[in-house]
């Protein structure tokens, strides 16, 4: 690939994996607020199938995002490592160390959102029937 083809699919991944971020957290909203309105009027098996659809469609958000991210990262050593390259006229991009971990702790948020959001529900479904 030239630089101007790396360069350019380094951005195009990092916008998909901030799709897929607001992707989620819209998803994760849409769910806190019908669970606050409607989580107390659903029955066993509606609650069953609401969390079944929530969560895989969560998880699947989640995975999407960790493999996009992963390629994120992937393809931000391959500049940086052709950067320094003699020749390369990357010298204006500077793409700090430590992506991986952020894709790491941003990816353990969603999680942890994920995770908050059905004690949420439970919480307002157990307290709002009492």
């Amino acid at each position: 690939m030239t630089e101007y083809e790396l360069v350019d699919t380094f951005y195009s991944i990092a916008v998909l994996s901030d799709q897929l971020m607001g992707s989620f957290i819209t998803l994760l909203f849409a769910f806190l607020v019908a669970s606050y309105l409607v989580s107390d009027k659903l029955d066993r098996r509606m609650t069953i199938v609401v969390i079944t659809l929530y969560s895989f469609m969560a998880f699947r958000y989640v995975m999407l995002y960790y493999n996009v991210s992963g390629d994120v990262a992937t393809l931000a050593d391959v500049l940086m490592q052709r950067r320094i390259e003699p020749g390369s006229s990357l010298g204006w991009l500077e793409i700090q160390d430590g992506i991986s971990w952020v894709n790491a702790g941003t990816t353990g948020a969603m999680f942890f959102g994920f995770a908050a959001s059905i004690v949420f529900f439970f919480y307002t479904r157990h307290h709002r029937s009492e």
